[in-house]
């Protein structure tokens, strides 16, 4: 509330990080229907898992900011579909599995979150009607671009312009397993689910990096 009122008074621009709670939300919401230059992101995490998982302090659910109620995650899967939360931003944060299987107090905070991040935002906004796939492209790529200035991305199919392109198949799944996941970690908290969504192929600055799911 703070930063939105000091944003307001010097007539800058605001982007928070990682809201997680329905009262953050709302003074999101509070600020943009008063015009203030506010945008906002929330992990592909907070849409799906809920604290009652910290509670068993299995490490591999410590994160920062940590999990919330299944109250603040409906909050937040509103937010982002009615556009109150601008984006999706993974906070994709890596770690040995030697600073995850130990105390919680003395373990790391931060979780995987790139690989499944298009798999969560279909299991939370589009298989639920939330949100449309090209809801999906603003929130995950269009947005992403024009907030951060990323102006030769975002952009659409564009002819003559560089390919930053991902191609998805919504009809299949997949079951996440930390041992073959692409990161040099393995501290996913979705080991085991299996997710809607699979990236078959993708492309950046016209040169192919995944075929056929395969690491180009």
């Amino acid at each position: 509330a703070r930063d939105v009122l000091l944003t307001d008074h010097v007539q800058s621009r605001l982007h928070v990080c990682h809201v997680t709670t329905a009262g953050g939300v709302e003074i999101i919401r509070w600020a943009k229907a008063r015009g203030i230059n506010v945008t906002a992101e929330v992990t592909p995490h907070h849409l799906l898992l809920t604290d009652e998982l910290a509670s068993t302090y299995d490490p591999i659910f410590k994160v920062n900011p940590p999990l919330r109620t299944e109250k603040d995650v409906q909050a937040l899967r509103e937010a982002l579909a009615d556009g109150t939360i601008d984006i999706v931003a993974t906070d994709h944060a890596p770690h040995t599995m030697e600073s995850k299987e130990c105390e919680w107090q003395e373990a790391s905070f931060g979780m995987l979150g790139l690989e499944t991040a298009l798999s969560i935002v279909q299991k939370t906004m589009v298989d639920t009607g939330l949100l449309t796939w090209q809801g999906v492209a603003t929130r995950m790529s269009t947005a992403p671009a024009a907030i951060g200035a990323y102006f030769d991305q975002g952009q659409g199919l564009v002819v003559g312009a560089r390919a930053h392109i991902s191609v998805i198949d919504p009809s299949k799944t997949w079951i996440v397993d930390r041992d073959i996941v692409q990161s040099r970690s393995r501290n996913t908290p979705f080991h085991g689910y299996e997710l809607p969504g699979v990236v078959t192929h993708t492309f950046f600055k016209g040169k192919a990096t995944l075929i056929d799911g395969v690491v180009a």
